[in-house]
C-alpha cells in the first residue's frame, strides 16, 4: 500500500507528455502546459468556473473562471527549455541552425548567452564579431552525463506594456510588474525591486523546507505500523474464520444457518477495521506526498537566482507546506486501530439457543470509561456525564454502545449515548432518585472495562448556606479524613506518642482503630493523608516517606510503596492523595514539588512536577488534574494524561494561602482548606461561593456519598462536618 514518495521531478507536462510550454502550477502544486489545461476545461465544460487538477482530481477555483488567471511557472519554463536544449545536445540528430536564413545548414554548437544552435558558418561568424567573441558555446553531440552551463533566459516583458521588463514586486497585488505600470495599475501599492524581494523568497521557502524535516519519518513510520497492523487483522480473521468451521461442524446442519451469520459478522468487523485503518494510511500517504512534492519543489526553486521564477511560484508552495505542516499537526501517527477480532463459542449450548450461539467481538479492554469516575457522585435530577474510549476508527462502535442505571432496588434508567469522534463517546443518565446506583456500559451486551461502577445519588446542596452538622473528636492533632460507603468515619491521628487511625460510626461514636507507633508494616511515624478505595484504606506518613495500604473493614495490613528519597517511587513527606477512579492512586510528594502517581498496587507510573510544595491532590470528573500549592498560594490544574499544565488559580476574594487540603465534587464545586483556619467553596468557574473562618489548622478534606464535606481541623483536634 506504501506510495513510492521520491520527490522526481520531470520537465514534461502529465497530460501530452512533451516539455512544458507555458506551464502553469495549480495551487495543489501540479503543473501543466497552458494548451492542455485548456484542453481539460473545455472537457469539463465552459459554465463550471473550477478545473479538476488531472493529477489528484483536487477541484481548482480558475481566477475569473479563466485559466490564464492561474500562476505562471517561470521555473517550470525555464527549466523546460533547458532540458530540451540539452536533449538536442546529446541526442546527436541533426539541428538545423538557428541563425542561417533559409539554410538547412546542420547545427554544431549552441550559444548559450544567445540561445541558438549555430552552423560552422555562424560558429566562426561568432568569434570574429566582438561582441560575440566571449559568448559560451556548447559542441554538440556530447555524452549523457554532459552538465548544460547556465543559460541566459529573455526577461519576461509586461503583458500591457511588451517591451518594458517585469523588474518590481507589488506586495498589495502580489504580482511582478513593469514600471510603467507602478502609476498607475499599483497607485499607493507598495512595492520593492524583484531582486531584493527574491532573496526574502528565498530564504523563505528554505525555512519551508526546514519546517517539515520532521513530517516525513514519523508518519512514514506510522504507514509501515498501519500496514502491519492490515497484515495482523488478516491473520486474526481467519484464524477465527477456521475456530468458527471447526466448531459449527462438531454442531452439524442445525447451526449452520448460525455459522454464516457469524462469518458475516466477522467479515463485517474485519471490514470495519481494515476500512478504518486504510482510510488513516490514505491519509498519511496523502499527507507524505504534498509534503515531498513541496518541499522538493521549495528546495529546487530556492536554489534558482531568477526572482521572476522564485515570486511566480513562492507564495503557492510555502501556503501548501503550512497547510501540510498543520495537517500534521492534527493528524494522529499511531494508528488508531487494533487489529484483535475474538471468537466466543460454547459447544455445549442447547438445541434451543443454536440461534444465538456463539458471538464475533473486538477486544473489550479497548473500551473503556475515560473520564467521569474520579467522583463517586451525581446529584439527583441532573446530568453526570462519562467519556468512554472506543477503539479508534471503527464507525460503527457507538452503534453497539449501551449505558444505563440500575438503582438499588433493582430499578432500571436508560442512559443516552452521544458519540462524538471515532474513538470517543459521552454516555449520560439523569437520575431520577437519591440512594445508590450501578452504571453500566456495555458494548454488544459485554461490560467495557471499568464496567459495573457504583455511583452515590445525593440531594442538590446549597453551599451558600453551608452549617457545622456534627464534630468527630479525635483526641490528638489530626491531618487526614476519609468517608467510607458504609458512613464510617476515618481520621489520621498523631501525637508523638500515639501514633494510628480512628474509625468513628456515623454518631461520631469511636469503634476501632488501625495501626500503631513504630517503623515496621502497619505501624505508623506520623499518619497524615488518607484515602478509601473501595474496601482499601491508604495513609500516607509524613515521617516514614511511604504510603501503607489496608483492609478498611478489618484493618489487616495488606502492603506498602515508597521510601525516603527524590527518585520515581520514592517520597520526602508525602501528604494528600486521590483516585482517579481507573484504578491510579496519586500522592502529593510535599518537600519534592510533585505528585507521583501509581497504581493501586504501588507500582509506579509517572510524575507531575508542580512549581512548589505539593500539598493536596484532587481529580474532577474531566479528568483534570488539581494540585494544591502551599507555598505558592494557589492551585495548579494539570491535564488527565498528567503531561500538560492547564491552569493556575486561587479565590479571587482573597484568604487564600497556605492551602492544605482539596476536594471537588459532581458538579465542579471545589473545596480547598488552609492553614490559616478557612474553608473555600468556590464555584465550577472558581469565583467564592461561600468563606468559612474562625477554625484552626486546617489540613485534609473528604465528601461523603450524601455530598456532606469532611475537614481536619488539627488545631482543635477534631473533624468537622458540613
Amino acid at each position: 500500500m506504501a506510495e513510492n514518495t521520491s520527490p522526481g521531478i520531470t520537465m514534461t507536462c502529465e497530460i501530452c507528455s512533451e516539455y512544458y510550454t507555458d506551464p502553469l502550477m495549480l495551487p495543489c502544486l501540479h503543473s501543466f502546459c497552458k494548451k492542455c489545461l485548456i484542453k481539460a476545461k473545455e472537457k469539463q465544460g465552459s459554465a463550471d468556473t473550477s478545473l479538476k487538477c488531472p493529477t489528484c482530481d483536487i477541484s481548482v477555483n480558475l481566477p475569473d473562471g479563466k485559466i490564464e488567471g492561474l500562476t505562471q511557472n517561470l521555473w517550470f519554463e525555464h527549466k523546460s527549455k533547458e532540458a530540451s536544449i540539452k536533449k538536442k545536445i546529446v541526442s546527436k540528430e541533426a539541428v538545423l541552425c538557428d541563425k542561417c536564413d533559409d539554410s538547412s545548414d546542420a547545427a554544431v554548437v549552441y550559444c548559450c548567452d544567445c540561445g541558438q544552435f549555430l552552423c560552422d558558418h555562424c560558429k566562426k561568424g561568432h568569434k570574429r564579431n566582438k561582441k560575440e567573441a566571449n559568448h559560451e558555446l556548447v559542441d554538440l553531440g556530447r555524452e549523457e552525463s554532459f552538465e548544460l552551463p547556465a543559460i541566459k533566459h529573455d526577461e519576461k516583458c509586461c503583458p500591457r506594456h511588451p517591451k518594458a521588463e517585469l523588474l518590481f514586486y507589488c506586495y498589495d497585488c502580489e504580482v511582478m510588474t513593469c514600471l510603467n505600470c507602478l502609476p498607475t495599475k499599483h497607485k499607493d501599492h507598495a512595492y520593492e525591486d524583484c531582486i531584493d524581494v527574491g532573496v526574502t523568497a528565498r530564504k523563505a521557502l528554505k525555512e519551508s523546507v526546514a519546517s517539515c524535516d520532521g513530517v516525513i519519518p514519523p508518519v512514514t513510520e506510522a504507514i509501515a505500523n498501519g500496514e502491519k497492523m492490515l497484515e495482523q487483522i488478516a491473520t486474526h480473521k481467519e484464524e477465527v474464520r477456521q475456530e468458527i468451521k471447526e466448531t459449527f461442524e462438531e454442531l452439524k446442519a442445525a447451526l449452520d444457518k448460525r455459522c454464516n451469520d457469524l462469518l458475516m459478522e466477522t467479515e463485517e468487523i474485519a471490514s470495519a477495521k481494515r476500512n478504518s485503518v486504510e482510510k488513516q494510511l490514505d491519509g498519511l500517504c496523502k499527507l507524505v506526498k504534498q509534503v515531498s512534492h513541496g518541499r522538493h519543489l521549495a528546495s529546487s526553486v530556492s536554489e534558482r537566482t531568477d526572482p521572476g521564477e522564485i515570486l511566480s511560484v513562492k507564495k503557492l508552495i510555502t501556503n501548501q507546506l503550512e497547510e501540510c505542516i498543520e495537517e500534521y499537526k492534527k493528524l494522529p501517527l499511531e494508528i488508531e486501530e487494533n487489529e484483535v477480532i475474538v471468537a466466543r463459542l460454547d459447544t455445549s449450548t442447547l438445541s434451543k439457543e443454536i440461534n444465538e450461539f456463539g458471538n464475533i467481538i473486538v477486544d473489550i479492554d479497548a473500551y473503556s470509561i475515560d473520564s467521569g469516575l474520579a467522583i463517586p457522585l451525581a446529584t439527583v435530577k441532573k446530568e453526570r456525564k462519562f467519556k468512554v474510549s472506543l477503539p479508534a476508527g471503527i464507525d460503527k462502535a457507538a452503534n453497539y454502545l449501551k449505558g444505563s442505571f440500575i438503582k438499588s432496588d433493582g430499578s432500571k434508567e436508560e442512559g443516552r449515548v452521544a458519540k462524538i469522534n471515532n474513538n470517543t463517546a459521552i454516555v449520560s443518565c439523569t437520575p431520577q432518585s437519591t440512594g445508590g446506583y450501578e452504571l453500566s456500559v456495555t458494548i454488544r451486551g459485554h461490560h467495557i472495562k471499568g464496567s459495573p461502577y457504583q455511583l452515590s445519588v445525593k440531594a442538590s446542596r446549597d453551599y451558600t448556606t453551608l452549617t457545622n452538622q456534627r464534630s468527630f473528636n479525635v483526641g490528638s492533632g489530626t491531618y487526614g479524613v476519609a468517608v467510607h460507603t458504609n458512613g464510617e468515619v476515618f481520621a489520621s491521628s498523631h501525637n508523638g506518642e500515639f501514633e494510628f487511625v480512628q474509625v468513628f460510626s456515623e454518631d461520631g461514636t469511636a469503634v476501632r482503630r488501625i495501626g500503631s507507633k513504630g517503623n515496621g508494616n502497619g505501624q505508623f511515624d506520623w499518619p497524615w493523608s488518607l484515602l478509601l478505595v473501595g474496601d482499601r484504606l491508604y495513609v500516607s506518613d509524613n515521617f516514614l516517606h511511604r504510603v501503607q495500604y489496608f483492609s478498611a473493614t478489618t484493618g489487616q495490613y495488606i502492603g506498602q510503596f515508597g521510601s525516603n528519597g527524590n527518585e520515581n517511587g520514592q517520597f520526602y513527606h508525602p501528604r494528600g492523595m486521590s483516585t482517579d477512579g481507573k484504578g491510579n492512586i496519586l500522592v502529593a510528594d510535599y518537600n519534592n514539588s510533585r505528585v507521583q502517581v501509581f497504581k493501586e498496587d504501588g507500582t509506579f507510573v509517572q510524575v507531575i512536577q508542580c512549581d512548589g510544595n505539593a500539598s493536596d491532590v484532587a481529580v474532577d470528573n474531566e479528568g483534570k488534574i488539581h494540585i494544591t500549592i502551599r507555598s505558592q498560594h494557589h492551585v495548579q490544574v494539570f491535564s488527565p494524561d498528567s503531561k500538560t499544565h492547564l491552569d493556575t488559580y486561587n479565590n479571587p476574594a482573597g484568604n487564600f494561602n497556605n492551602l492544605n487540603g482539596i476536594a471537588i465534587d459532581d458538579e465542579g464545586y471545589i473545596f480547598v482548606s488552609s492553614y490559616n483556619g478557612y474553608l473555600h467553596v468556590l464555584s465550577p468557574d472558581r469565583k467564592q461561593v461561600k468563606l468559612i473562618s474562625g477554625l484552626s489548622s486546617l489540613w485534609g478534606l473528604a465528601l461523603d456519598k450524601d455530598g456532606y464535606i469532611y475537614v481536619a481541623e488539627s488545631g482543635n483536634n477534631r473533624i468537622m462536618k458540613y
